[in-house]
């Protein structure tokens, strides 16, 4: 543990480290990451309201949470980052947190209480190569190689689809071929970005799920899935967990 002036803590990645790369600190430690207690530095940056209106308050929070030697937030899986903000959450305010449903069928309002530590990761673990690289063929015989986004990856394609939105005046999107395109490292052995790109143009829809579905099992990450009945009419549903600024801070106040 870092000799350092404020708490940190270790916790256990759903990744276990095995689709990062040899040579990356979380593949050394097979998943465990080094992260800090939150303090009055981390409630300064979640009351930001810059970092708010501008969409990275969560990236500056990773950013200042994070301690481990070598690791940045930007790398992590995107299932990863999951289970850290999780973490911190529960090491800031306890493993208690209440949300605000409202009813498909009667509308009414319903209180939930999660508790956090019950949370868990059901993907059963696939093997990667030194590269954290998976393999596998498609039904249609396809030999297809996939990495696993990370959040740099994901904040990479969200910007680019927000140029492409303005661009054509948001007549398109071209979201799911961009993640094809950063998960995909080869095709049939094809790894040149220019071949490879038009081959993803043209992957048939069985293949372009399957490739995902493969994603899933290399990227990991917490069921924030939960079921709740209605106490007013007893329609029960499912709803994912919401992650905001209150989630960190339950009574802040912007």
């Amino acid at each position: 543990m870092s000799e350092l002036m404020y708490p940190v803590e270790i916790i256990n990645l759903p990744s276990e480290g095995r689709y990062y790369p040899e040579g990356h600190p979380l593949r050394k430690t097979s998943g465990q990451l080094e992260v800090k207690y939150m303090t009055a530095k981390e409630e300064d940056i979640l009351t930001s309201t810059n970092l708010i209106a501008n969409g990275t308050v969560i990236d500056k929070l990773l950013e200042s949470l994070i301690v481990h030697e070598g690791v940045k937030p930007v790398d992590l899986t995107t299932g990863d980052v999951n289970a850290v903000l999780l973490a911190a959450r529960v090491l800031a305010y306890g493993k208690n947190y209440d949300v605000n449903f409202q009813c498909e069928e009667c509308e009414e309002s319903v209180a939930v209480s999660i508790d956090l530590t019950q949370l868990e990761s059901p993907t059963e673990l696939v093997d990667a190569d030194e590269d954290g690289y998976h393999q596998f063929t498609t039904d249609s015989g396809l030999d297809i190689v996939i990495r696993t986004l990370s959040r740099g990856d994901e904040l990479k394609v969200e910007k680019d689809n927000k140029i492409v939105d303005t661009k054509y005046n948001k007549r398109g999107s071209s979201e799911i071929t961009s993640r094809l395109r950063k998960i995909i490292v080869s095709i049939d052995g094809e790894t040149d970005k220019n071949v490879l790109n038009t081959m993803i143009d043209n992957l048939i829809v069985k293949d372009s799920r399957k490739v995902r579905e493969e994603l899933g099992k290399i990227n990991p990450t917490i069921d924030m899935m939960i079921e709740f009945t209605c106490d007013g009419c007893g329609h029960t549903m499912k709803g994912g967990m919401p992650i905001g600024v209150d989630f960190f801070w339950p009574d802040i106040e912007i």
